[in-house]
């Protein structure tokens, strides 16, 4: 498969990379710089937001949590992306927890700097807002047909193939060891942790991935597209 091709099946994955044409850490519009520790909550769900923030170096995720406790998994967001624009154009309460997965470098920009200077003068960074809300919008909107329509089986193929594809687009090199535990998988896919260590186990009966206890490394990426593109 080429690469274009790979990027459009890519804007159905839950990992949100870089947009090549949006320089948010130009020296022109440095926002206030802050430091988050691994663990550490970046944006807390029902928060108000009067900023939007870029992530500088380290990876977060973005976590809806029930009143009951329970966690899904939205997406995750890579360095050189921008996130908390939903909840400040909204002007309401932010809705999701986002969490540092690693150390985090974030800038943040003020609700003036973004009005007053970034929108008017900056045309590539206000695509790249309207760039990001668009991903968001398909990604939750394949997430729901895919939760209606598609079997655990299928969902599992294709969640692990979208994020291998994105390894090799991104780090430009074979990585067939995805960064995701069966906790993050049933998290990420609204399933439950049993359901999901079925489907793991079939996958390797199937030869598509390799038969490992902790690590969920891919061994034939063929039979996973075979799998998810199943009607």
């Amino acid at each position: 498969m080429d690469e274009c091709s790979t990027k459009f099946e890519l804007l159905g994955s839950p990992w949100i990379y870089t947009s090549p044409h949006a320089e948010w850490n130009t020296p022109a519009i440095h926002g206030i710089v802050k430091q988050f520790k691994k663990k550490e909550i970046i944006i807390h769900s029902g928060e108000q937001i009067d900023c939007i923030y870029y992530l500088n170096k380290g990876r977060i995720k973005t976590v809806a949590i029930s009143p009951s406790g329970n966690q899904k998994i939205l997406w995750y967001i890579e360095a050189g992306c921008i996130f908390g624009e939903t909840a400040f154009f909204n002007q309401k309460p932010c809705d999701y927890n986002f969490l540092a997965i690693t150390d985090c470098e974030v800038y943040i920009f003020p609700k003036d700097m973004i009005i007053q200077e970034i929108i008017p003068k900056f045309p590539d960074l206000t695509l790249s807002i309207i760039r990001t809300l668009s991903r968001k919008v398909h990604i939750l909107s394949i997430q729901v047909e895919d939760c209606v329509f598609s079997k655990p089986l299928i969902r599992v193929a294709k969640l692990i193939y979208l994020l291998y594809q994105g390894h090799i687009l991104k780090d430009k090199k074979e990585d067939s060891t995805i960064p995701l535990t069966q906790e993050d998988i049933a998290s990420t896919l609204g399933m439950h942790r049993v359901t999901v260590n079925q489907v793991l186990k079939h996958l390797k009966e199937l030869q598509a991935l390799e038969d490992h206890t902790h690590l969920i490394i891919v061994k034939d990426v063929k039979i996973l597209k075979e799998i998810f593109n199943e009607k």
